[in-house]
């Protein structure tokens, strides 16, 4: 609770941070009047926040520096500085300050805009908004790479297409047609425009059929190659970035350990949903407890069994199943027994299980073993004595 309301209060101060800009705007272009109680509501905010980080620093003591959100911490200290800073300084200025300069305030106001950052906060509690974040600054060297591979392929297309536009020059071309001339030097009059009508064309930035008819009015041999640019980048390039951040965004997930928790716990709720609902039904005098006579004529049902089997537990051995969900031996299974009996018993055996069934039974090897050595022990220290025994008698005899 405590959480959401700091977050709405964040947006709440975004919100502000835009309406001040735009304020700005207005004052510097119309001549509109400053809106004063955009200061007074920085201040309240300001204050806020300060507060906010007292009290979280008084709560979490020594962790609130050592802690696992340290760098959380230092972040809000960092931005709550800035903002006090900026508030004593800009309120100095404005004092001071001639009308027809820059000031030291005007120039730290554009501190305040840093403050957005603070947005960062929001987003981290919530899921979605927290992986898209994660997943960009996961990608920033994959796509720094990719923007270097896609530059390449843009150079490397540009220069094919300016050394054809020069050679239609040099052929006395700007004589024969200047409109077209226009149109060449318009898009592909340099390696850097020419760049830039590349990267037009696969962005939506320009129709590419306007930027490959000067091409093909040029020569149909560019056409083909522009076209060919066209399917490269859009079916084979693009395609390898997107896949790069759909694998990235899943390693995120998969090595978020809160989101992992999370969905964890609901996918363990919604089972044990299913199986309560599934011992309701099969309960059929509603008593609490499950018979053996109550589970197998629910499991006759074909439908029933499939549900069974949806739910990672196999049937093909009711009676066995229904043995061991019934920990008590007692016939009859309650709701906690076959809860945690079909949590237990949920799909194929795992390393875990494996290992300790191996564990124990290695155990009762070795106690079997040394029981049998002793017994061994034991029947050969009887049998000499039975011997001397029978011996002794025997001489009496």
């Amino acid at each position: 609770g405590v959480q959401l309301a700091v977050s709405f209060v964040i947006l709440l101060h975004a919100c502000l941070t835009g309406y001040d800009v735009n304020n700005s705007l207005d004052v510097e272009a119309t001549g509109a009047a400053h809106a004063t109680w955009v200061d007074d509501l920085e201040l309240v905010f300001t204050a806020f926040f300060v507060l906010e980080l007292v009290v979280r620093a008084i709560i979490e003591r020594i962790a609130f520096i050592f802690g696992s959100e340290w760098k959380w911490n230092l972040f809000d200290s960092t931005l709550i500085m800035m903002s006090i800073v900026d508030i004593v300084t800009t309120s100095g200025a404005d004092e001071n300050s001639a009308s027809g300069g820059i000031s030291f305030g005007r120039l730290l106001r554009l501190s305040r805009f840093t403050r957005l950052m603070r947005i960062s906060r929001v987003m981290r509690h919530l899921q979605s908004l927290r992986t898209i974040l994660y997943a960009i600054l996961a990608s920033m060297s994959s796509l720094f790479w990719c923007l270097i591979f896609i530059m390449f392929n843009m150079y490397v297309f540009a220069v094919f297409i300016v050394s054809g536009v020069a050679d239609w020059f040099s052929r006395d071309g700007q004589a024969q047609d200047p409109e077209l001339g226009e149109r060449l030097m318009k898009w592909w009059g340099s390696i850097y425009r020419s760049m830039v009508s590349l990267f037009m064309a696969i962005t939506g930035g320009a129709d590419w059929s306007d930027l490959m008819e000067p091409l093909r009015e040029m020569e149909v041999f560019y056409e083909s190659l522009f076209l060919a640019y066209i399917f490269f980048m859009l079916f084979g390039v693009l395609n390898v970035v997107v896949g790069a951040f759909v694998a990235t965004t899943a390693q995120i997930i998969e090595g978020d350990r809160e989101v992992i928790v999370r969905s964890q716990m609901e996918r363990m709720a919604k089972y044990k949903e299913r199986i309560l609902g599934f011992f309701r039904e099969a309960d059929v005098d509603k008593s609490g407890t499950l018979t053996w006579d109550e589970f197998k004529d629910h499991l006759q049902d074909p439908a029933v069994m499939a549900y069974f089997q949806a739910l990672d537990l196999d049937v093909t051995q009711a009676h066995v199943l229904f043995d061991l969900l019934d920990n008590d031996g007692s016939d009859q299974v309650t709701l906690d027994e076959f809860l945690d009996g079909c949590v237990r018993l949920r799909g194929h055996a795992r390393s875990v299980e494996m290992n300790k069934l191996l564990f124990m039974c290695d155990r009762v090897f070795n106690r079997l073993t040394a029981y049998m050595r002793a017994s061994e022990k034991n029947i050969e220290a009887i049998t000499k004595k039975l011997d001397i025994e029978y011996a002794e008698s025997s001489e009496l005899w």
